[in-house]
């Protein structure tokens, strides 16, 4: 288990122990509707502008769906058992549905949350144990939810897919098109703990692209700067047990400079660096099990550029298999310019070594 799984598993902890009402809370009315608190994102990096790239506020005026549980049925039948309401998540996961939140919208309006259409209430027993499901954004666009409807028994399952499709490299795909796409998870806890809060986790890794001109005394000029290949298309979380990867892909590229359009020119003048080309935040889906293309498969950095007043349109560089980028970090691609060519560097954005290798124990638990 790697370090990064580790942290993430000890958030998790930590955000259950909360929960579970370790610190003083209120205890609601008897009955009181279900609330949801402002949500939280966990993050390590700084990534606050959302139309460049993943968050660290969930954002105002923002949408999630959710899912929720308490009650189990009685094996091979349709109707709720009293009984399971004290039972642990595990233990009643197979024979639960979510009969208290189906892919209902909860709104955020910078202050709390909120629901409308039919309140949901806590039941008046005290011990009964309840387990919310989230997702952002919130509808049919990018998730496909499991169970298919509110009756559905079983562990449930988010699918995300990213707005793209189609087997043509040279097909232009836009960055912006691309979700912040975070999921969330509140384990076994009860009416005391209060409001319930969710932090979400962002489930895509970004890249970041930075150049620095080491030329002594000339200026390098960036007109574009794209990345094509075949990248992963969705991926799968079903609560408790971890992710799953789909096999289906989509092709294309992505700008995040346009060397057709001289307003996108990047100019580095001598001994100085543009810390974020294009100001954009690239966000794929790394495909944990797929060493050693974690990204996709034939995936290209092409750099059109002119140092010293002459033009190359499109270098290319292949790029760096072999590390396992991780899900809500941001890694940074240097692209040093020394003498009169490019030297690449791959590192996470706090300066820590890019992740090798391993296996992922992500949960949602």
């Amino acid at each position: 288990m790697n370090a990064k799984t580790l942290s993430f598993i000890a958030s998790l902890l930590t955000l259950s122990a909360c929960q579970k009402g370790e610190l003083p809370m209120p205890e609601p009315e008897v009955g009181a509707t279900i609330r949801f608190d402002s949500p939280s994102v966990m993050t390590d990096v700084d990534c606050a502008v959302r139309s460049t790239g993943p968050v660290n506020l969930f954002p105002v005026g923002g949408s999630f769906g959710v899912l929720g549980y308490c009650l189990a049925n009685y094996s091979g039948s349709n109707e709720l058992n009293p009984s399971t309401g004290a039972t642990s998540w595990n233990s009643k996961s197979i024979l639960s549905t979510p009969h208290l939140f189906y892919k209902t919208e909860v709104k955020y309006n910078g202050t709390a949350c909120y629901y409308t259409g039919q309140q949901r209430r806590w039941y008046d027993e005290s011990d009964y144990l309840y387990t919310f499901f989230a997702y952002y954004p919130y509808g049919d666009s990018y998730y496909t939810v499991e169970p298919s409807t509110q009756s559905g028994i079983g562990i449930p399952s988010l699918t995300f897919t990213m707005p793209f499709s189609g087997r043509d490299l040279s097909t232009t795909l836009a960055i912006e098109d691309i979700p912040d796409a975070m999921a969330a998870a509140a384990i076994d806890v009860t009416r005391q703990s209060g409001q319930v809060k969710l932090s979400f986790q962002h489930l895509l890794a970004g890249i970041n692209f930075k150049v620095s001109n080491y030329n002594g005394k000339n200026d390098l000029t960036i007109h574009g700067l794209r990345v094509s290949g075949n990248f992963y298309r969705s991926l799968k979380i079903r609560l408790s047990e971890g992710l799953e990867y789909p096999a289906d892909t989509f092709s294309g590229t992505f700008s995040l400079l346009d060397g057709a359009d001289a307003a996108d020119d990047l100019l580095v003048p001598a001994q100085q660096t543009d810390t974020k080309v294009g100001d954009k935040t690239l966000m794929l889906i790394s495909n944990l099990e797929a060493r050693p293309h974690y990204l996709g498969s034939q995936i290209y950095i092409h750099i059109d550029y002119t140092f010293m007043g002459v033009r190359t349109t499109d270098k290319q560089f292949a790029f760096v298999p072999n590390y396992l980028p991780q899900g809500g970090t941001i890694y940074t691609i240097e692209l040093n310019f020394i003498g009169d060519s490019f030297v690449l560097n791959f590192v996470v954005d706090n300066n820590q070594a890019w992740e090798e290798g391993g296996d992922s124990d992500i949960q949602f638990e």
